[in-house]
Parts: C-alpha cells; sequence; structure tokens
C-alpha cells in the first residue's frame, strides 16, 4: 500500500515538474533573442517593461542581470542603451517603467515584484544580479544592494545617485560604479561618493566620459559589465576564468596606448591605476608602477594635471560662494545684488567658449549647479503654505539669469507682474521671454492674471514681432 501510494507521490511530483517546465519553455520561446522586447506586462502591475537576451542566449545555462527601473518612461531607450555592452559582455537587460506619483511602499512593491517575475522567466545566477539607472531615477536605484542585500549585487548609475552619508547602514560589500559627463554638476559629488564608500570596503569607481551626447557609447558600458564580471570572479561568486581575465587585461593596455598616442595623459594615469588596483587580484600589478612613473614625466601630463587640479579647487571655491550669497539674496530679496548675478553667469560663459577643456567643463558644471540650487529654492518656496509675493518674484526673475532657457519663470513674472497691474514689467519679460526662443503661442494668452493684458496692442505687437503672428490683430 506504501509503495502505491509513494508511486502516485513520484509520478505526481514527475507531472507537476513537466507542467512547470513546459510553461517555462513556452514562456521563453516568447522571447526573441539578439533583439529588444518592449512594452512586457508585469504581472499585477500597470507597469510595463523592456528585455534584451543576448544571442548566444541558453536556456540550459544561469546568466548575469542587469536589471532597470526608469520614472519616466524610458524603459525601451534604457535597453536598447546597453544592448551592444549585454551582447558583448554575455548579460540579460531587464528595464521596468516605474510611476513617479506611487509613495515609496508601492515603489518598493513593484521592484520585488519585477525581480520575482524576471527570476522566474529567465535562468538567472542569483549572485549576479546588478540594478541600473540613469538620472533622477538612479537615486532609488542606487540604494536597491543596502535594502536588497540579499538579491543585488552592485549598481551601474549614470548622471546621479544617492549620496552615502553615515545614515545608510551598509551591511554587505556591494560594487557602486558611477558614470557621469565631465559636464554634469554631479561630477564632484560622484568623486565624494566613491571614496565614501570605499572606506566602507565597498567596490566603488567612477567612469567619467566627455563628448556631445549626455549618456555614455557602447564601449564604456561594456567596460562597466566587465569589471562586474572581474570583480564576480575576484570574489568567488563566478568560476574565474584566467584567459578572459588575460584578454581583458591586454587590451586594457592596449586602450592605455590609445590614450597616449591621443596625448591624454590624465585619462591614460588614471586608467593605469585602476588596473592596479582591479588585477591586482588575479596576479601581481606592481610593474604597473613603471607605466605610472613614466606617463607622469611627460610635460603634457604635468600640465593637465595643473589644470584639471586648478579648476577643481575653483570649483569647490565657487560652490561655497554661490550656496551663501544665494541664500543670503532670496531671503532679503537683494534686487541690488542681481548684477552681480549676471556678472557670474558671463564670467561663467567666458570659460564655456575656451578651448581648455578642464575650463570649459568646470564653466558648464557650475551653470549646472546654480540651475539646482535655484531649483531647490522652487521646490521649496513651492512647499510653503502662505506665498511671498516680492519672494517668489525675486527667486523667478534670478531663474532667468542663472538660466535663460527657463521659460515658466518668465511666464510666473508676467503673471505676477500683470496681477500686480505692473504692466511694463510684464512686457519687458514677455519680450525677453520670445527673444529667448520661446514659441508656445497659444499658451502665452492663457498665463493666469494677463487677461486685460493680452488683448492689449502692446503684447499682440510683440508677440507678433517674434513668432509672426498675433491672436488679436491691431493695424498700424
Amino acid at each position: 500500500m506504501k509503495l502505491n501510494y509513494l508511486k502516485k507521490y513520484v509520478v505526481l511530483n514527475w507531472l507537476i515538474f513537466c507542467t512547470i517546465s513546459l510553461c517555462n519553455a513556452q514562456q521563453l520561446s516568447d522571447f526573441k533573442i539578439g533583439i529588444v522586447i518592449d512594452s512586457l506586462a508585469i504581472p499585477s502591475s500597470n507597469n510595463s517593461f523592456s528585455v534584451y537576451l543576448p544571442t548566444d542566449f541558453d536556456s540550459n545555462k544561469n546568466w548575469p542581470l542587469l536589471l532597470g527601473f526608469d520614472l519616466s518612461g524610458r524603459a525601451s531607450d534604457i535597453t536598447r542603451l546597453y544592448k551592444v555592452a549585454a551582447e558583448k559582455q554575455g548579460y540579460i537587460i531587464a528595464i521596468s517603467n516605474l510611476s513617479e506619483d506611487v509613495d515609496q511602499e508601492k515603489k518598493n512593491n513593484v521592484v520585488t515584484a519585477f525581480m520575482n517575475h524576471i527570476f522566474s522567466l529567465f535562468p538567472i545566477q542569483k549572485n549576479r544580479v546588478y540594478g541600473t539607472a540613469i538620472q533622477e531615477s538612479a537615486k532609488l536605484v542606487s540604494l536597491l544592494p543596502v535594502f536588497y542585500n540579499n538579491d543585488i549585487s552592485g549598481v551601474i548609475v549614470i548622471g546621479d545617485s544617492y549620496y552615502y552619508d553615515s545614515g545608510i547602514k551598509i551591511k554587505n560589500k556591494f560594487s557602486h560604479i558611477g558614470i557621469i559627463h565631465t559636464t554634469n554638476f554631479r561630477y564632484k559629488d560622484f568623486l565624494k561618493n566613491k571614496e565614501y564608500l570605499k572606506r566602507r570596503a565597498v567596490e566603488a569607481d567612477v567612469f567619467p566620459f566627455e563628448g556631445k551626447s549626455e549618456f555614455p557609447n557602447s564601449n564604456l558600458l561594456s567596460k562597466a559589465l566587465s569589471n562586474l564580471t572581474l570583480l564576480a570572479m575576484a570574489s568567488g561568486r563566478m568560476a574565474k576564468d584566467s584567459t578572459w581575465v588575460q584578454n581583458l587585461y591586454q587590451k586594457d593596455l592596449r586602450q592605455i596606448e590609445i590614450h597616449l598616442k591621443e596625448n591624454e595623459f590624465l585619462t591614460a594615469f588614471d586608467e593605469v591605476k585602476r588596473m592596479r588596483e582591479k588585477y591586482k587580484l588575479f596576479f601581481d600589478t606592481d610593474h604597473l608602477k613603471d607605466k605610472q612613473r613614466e606617463i607622469k614625466k611627460h610635460k603634457e601630463y604635468k600640465k593637465e594635471k595643473r589644470l584639471q587640479t586648478k579648476y577643481l579647487y575653483r570649483e569647490n571655491f565657487l560652490r561655497l560662494t554661490y550656496v551663501f550669497s544665494m541664500d543670503e539674496d532670496i531671503e532679503l530679496k537683494n534686487y541690488e545684488n542681481l548684477g552681480w548675478w549676471q556678472y557670474q553667469i558671463a564670467e561663467l560663459d567666458s570659460l564655456v567658449i575656451k578651448k581648455e577643456k578642464y575650463a570649459a567643463a568646470m564653466g558648464l558644471r557650475m551653470k549646472g549647479y546654480l540651475k539646482h540650487l535655484v531649483n531647490v529654492y522652487k521646490i521649496a518656496q513651492l512647499e510653503e503654505k502662505s506665498k511671498n509675493f516680492e519672494k517668489v518674484m525675486f527667486l523667478n526673475i534670478l531663474s532667468t539669469i542663472v538660466d535663460k532657457k527657463d521659460f515658466e519663470s518668465y511666464r510666473t513674472i508676467i503673471s505676477l507682474s500683470a496681477i500686480d497691474e505692473d504692466y511694463e514689467t510684464a512686457l519687458f519679460y514677455l519680450e525677453r521671454l520670445l527673444q529667448n526662443g520661446y514659441e508656445d503661442f497659444d499658451k502665452l494668452y492663457t498665463i493666469e492674471g494677463t487677461l486685460a493684458l493680452r488683448i492689449t496692442k502692446e503684447y499682440n505687437k510683440l508677440i507678433k514681432k517674434h513668432l509672426g503672428k498675433s491672436k488679436y490683430f491691431f493695424s498700424e
């Protein structure tokens, strides 16, 4: 009797196993390899995701996973950003959209549900799951290794991050790779974040990049993924592949020679320093010290280092100056100091147009930092229950000085001036708005408080002058 029961139990379990295997096989067969698949649904959620499987994807082996989240509906774009790198390095990419409007608890639930869904679909190396995000979304994702320390082994964050401090308890080691454009005002924050995390025994690094695009190219992303693979081998989370490590080492050496030929001595030096750190876990790298000494002897290296240091120190000084001055001016509504702010922007603009790249990058970073500072005050002002007319007016005027393309601030100034029946100021900022490229014709006639102003000859004349038409026609 017991034997028959045991047979039935074994057969039943075998049928269940076959059914699950068949379902998983059916699910996997729905995913084409080598292409990005968009708009996939996450069960029990209104969110969608995009996925990329490498062309050599095999369901019989486990794969490393790069798991991402985006608050701006760009899951498809981010998956495509990683496509080439994922193909080279053998990673599955899965990026989910995440609504910005939901509270933190619901976001956490979505993160958990998405991870579980991906784990149910694909054979994943559970100790090689990494997070990624760009810009604003990176603040959330950079904390995943802390809150999901048993599931997430590291992150790649682009353009922004959570900036760690003593308020966050780091229990497990993880990898944190920050990728940032040299003109991004958070550049120095990334460097500080790296140093803080390294002191907490976190494998942290920063990959700066240049160029016209705000996003890194596939070579840099491939480098980031290969670093994660290297660290996984070093920590024993995957088998060491000596041939793969040597090939990567030789590739890095060749890249250093390219930097030297292109007179990028500072970059070459930093890369040699990085190589000493990341390969010392596999073999002796002391011989690379000779390469560092050789690079440091170059006159161009010394020149580059001097310029970099000069503008980084200047950036520190300007940051402190701007924080203090802006706080004081906004509190006192110091209209008399607006000329000083105009001068500061002109000085930064003069740096930006310089051919010297360290000066230009610092100028752009500081302009971005000023925009960020003003935005912080704007958000705080919106949260205030009682609105101070003069403070709001001053803040928006300052914002148009810091950012000539801040069209919303022009509209606010026009609105406040019209409500105050100061039509001269309203018309002045209307012209400034149009001169700086504003083209939304219809919205010019819906600015709050301008009902009387927008039917005047002066208002329509300015609009017609810059946009070629006006809503209310006045013959000359």
